[in-house]
């Protein structure tokens, strides 16, 4: 990567179009590498001065831990359609069915935040740079829609970017500087 940021004038700063949120997706499975790309991800773009937000999926099953047996539960069993709870900089909202991913995303275009990084939710549709551990991993190339870039240290033929774990700064230059300039410039 060349290293030189007048692209980040072009694609980012001072440019909010009615919805100027980019989602970027960070898939792959389990221990594949994909909270620790995420951080880089999100040292890296405020670093450049981005407003950054995450969103983690939760995919081990059952509530997250600290939900249940709590008012909150009690208000949303009761009938709440939403129930929230905050303490010390920490903001639970829970509800009777599963959050669906766009609800999630409508409350983060609240921060008005350049970059949402979603760790997980594999299925859903948006942009995803994808984690592939081992060989095994490469199903998920054929299994998910909207791979732009693979982070590996394997030898594959996917037709999309490679990135080594070792270097994801260089990734993160590629999504500001190349993707995200080449693809949503003029949104």
């Amino acid at each position: 990567m060349n290293g030189n940021m007048a692209c980040l004038s072009v694609s980012f700063i001072g440019k909010r179009v009615s919805d100027g949120m980019k989602i970027i997706q960070v898939v792959g499975y389990k221990n594949s590498g994909k909270t620790r790309t995420v951080l880089e991800l999100v040292a890296y773009f405020r670093g450049q001065g981005m407003e950054v937000a995450t969103l983690k999926h939760h995919g081990h099953g059952g509530v997250p831990l600290g939900l249940e047996d709590k008012d909150s539960a009690l208000h949303r069993d009761a009938g709440a359609i939403v129930a929230g709870v905050e303490g010390d900089g920490l903001f639970q909202l829970s509800k009777p069915t599963p959050w669906k991913l766009e609800e999630l995303i409508g409350i983060y275009r609240f921060w008005n935040v350049d970059v949402l990084i979603i760790e997980g939710f594999k299925e859903a549709g948006y942009e995803k740079i994808l984690l592939l551990k081992d060989e095994k991993d490469s199903d998920l190339l054929q299994k998910l829609s909207n791979v732009i870039a693979v982070v590996t240290t394997l030898s594959l033929e996917s037709g999309k970017p490679h990135f080594s774990p070792d270097a994801l700064q260089e990734l993160a230059e590629w999504l500001v500087c190349d993707w995200w300039q080449e693809k949503h410039d003029g949104q």
